[in-house]
């Protein structure tokens, strides 16, 4: 009897702790839908063991391109980030869980938000250093081009002498080229910027 009783105890216990995870879990999806908050839209490249180089005209244009935006966020303004941009370009700020944080939908919605991360940091008399590498380039169609890069990001507060790391995580990027109807140059710019940072939390002070 006292095997039986025993038995049940532990059976009692352990049905109790599955109750505990499943209402954890269903609070943590509940938070989760209240906040807006959704799956990323990353998806996963399966051309890391197959990858089809862009000339390589068209990969140091993209590569310049990518520099480009990082120095701007580090130095410019949306002057210099505005031309980096096709009109239809998105953002989306994503945590490692692959949980969307933020999400924006044409290039003045974009540069808004990043100029607002920039005006932020300003009045925290902070500076960012955007350390971009290990850039993969894949040719996805006529005129369209896709990437993955690792990147690290610093801030330098002015009261301090080392500089605070910010974040790493992955940068998952797409391109398009397009043709500027005023000189008729064939020109590659930003489609899309999809940012996975490396842990679960994210704070809001740069990207």
């Amino acid at each position: 009897m006292a095997s039986i009783r025993n038995g049940s105890a532990v059976l009692t216990r352990t049905v109790a702790s599955v109750v505990a995870i499943i209402s954890v879990v269903a609070a943590t999806c509940a938070a989760n839908a209240q906040s807006g908050t959704q799956a990323c839209t990353l998806s996963g490249g399966n051309y890391l063991n197959s990858v089809t180089n862009p000339p390589p005209a068209d990969r140091q244009e993209i590569m310049d391109l990518l520099h480009r935006y990082n120095w701007a966020l580090d130095e410019g303004s949306l002057v210099q980030l505005d031309p980096l941009f096709t009109d239809d370009a998105s953002y989306e700020l994503c945590n490692s869980l692959l949980l969307q944080q933020e999400k924006r939908n044409g290039k003045q919605q974009v540069l808004t938000y990043l100029d607002s991360l920039k005006l932020e940091l300003r009045d925290s008399k902070g500076g960012t250093r955007h350390i971009e590498s290990n850039t993969l380039l894949n040719v996805a169609g006529v005129d369209n081009v896709e990437g993955k890069s690792t990147v690290l990001v610093t801030i330098q507060f002015s009261g301090i002498e080392t500089p605070t790391l910010d974040y790493t995580g992955k940068l998952a990027s797409t391109f398009t080229r397009e043709t500027d109807p005023t000189t008729n140059a064939a020109r590659w710019k930003i489609k899309s910027l999809i940012l996975v940072t490396d842990g679960p939390k994210i704070v809001l002070r740069a990207r």
